[in-house]
């Protein structure tokens, strides 16, 4: 967790490294088709921190806000982007929210704001005239020098369809959390993952069965475990089994109880461990 939060503003442009990480993102759609992916990144000693990213359309401009646990924004700026000269990329354009922003996000009922009113933004216009895909524009916006742990804002060029050419836009998107890491009774197992943060997950263990994961209790289901923020953990049937990710296993909250449920019938085809979004139906009918 973030103890004391220093606003700072330094952005750089580098080639983007493997995603796999990646669960929520909103992508921002602008009238020339143009759309910009955003996305929250924590680094250092703590790797999760209670803010995330969101977006609102106001005044027929899109905003970037950043907020913790309460909804209260910690940072925010003006977004614009339309096609480079270059083909296939993009340039993106930050601009520093105005001094009566406070009060217009305020007047939504969605957000908090600071006793003063004022929203910590960017210092001046950032602009980056040409990121092509496979590259991001990374902009540290909190620290805690005592920690280390900083807070970035990422934005690249979106992969998706723009679904309303001509119109400024905002789109949630999720993406499969890939890297994880999987330990069985104090050994480290490769796993093959296509399942996405906060879904119900079902979990493959080779010479164990299945595993059903859910985040409420269901019938035939135990509670045997917990997450808390990037990592989870269960004890059933003897199998002590430790999930961690990039980020939160949960998404409405940072840390939640287990239900597990275990299949010990071996799935044809399966040749390793699989982590995977379970079918809702198939847990209720467990």
């Amino acid at each position: 967790m973030i103890g004391k939060l220093v606003v700072v503003g330094a952005l750089a442009v580098l080639t983007a490294a493997a995603q796999g990480d990646v669960r929520h993102s909103i992508v921002a759609w602008f009238p020339d088709g143009t759309g910009v992916e955003l996305q929250t990144e924590t680094t250092g000693p703590t790797v999760q921190t209670s803010v995330q990213g969101a977006g609102m359309i106001l005044h027929n401009l899109v905003h970037r806000i950043v907020v913790d646990s309460q909804n209260r924004i910690v940072f925010a700026y003006e977004l614009e982007a339309q096609k480079a000269s270059e083909a296939g990329a993009v340039s993106i354009r930050l601009k520093p929210v105005g001094a009566d922003m406070g009060v217009d996000l305020a007047s939504t009922g969605q957000f908090g704001i600071g006793g003063d009113g004022r929203v910590p933004t960017v210092s001046a216009v950032r602009e980056f005239r040409s990121v092509k895909k496979g590259q991001e524009v990374k902009i540290e916006i909190l620290a805690n020098p005592s920690t280390g742990e900083k807070v970035y804002d990422v934005l690249r060029p979106a992969e998706e369809t723009n679904p309303a050419p001509g119109h400024r836009g905002l789109q949630a998107v999720e993406k499969p959390m890939s890297s994880v890491g999987l330990v069985v009774n104090g050994h480290a197992l490769a796993v093959k993952s296509s399942w996405t943060a906060g879904k119900p997950a079902r979990l493959y263990l080779p010479g164990h069965g299945v595993y059903y994961l859910s985040w409420e209790n269901l019938p035939k289901f135990r509670l045997a475990g917990y997450a808390e923020k990037n990592r989870l953990i269960f004890l059933l049937d003897s199998e002590y089994v430790e999930i961690t990710g990039g980020s939160n296993i949960l998404t409405t909250a940072e840390r939640g109880p287990v239900w597990v449920y275990h299949d010990p019938d071996v799935p044809a085809g399966l040749q390793g461990a699989e982590l995977s979004v379970a079918n809702p139906e198939a847990l209720h009918a467990k």
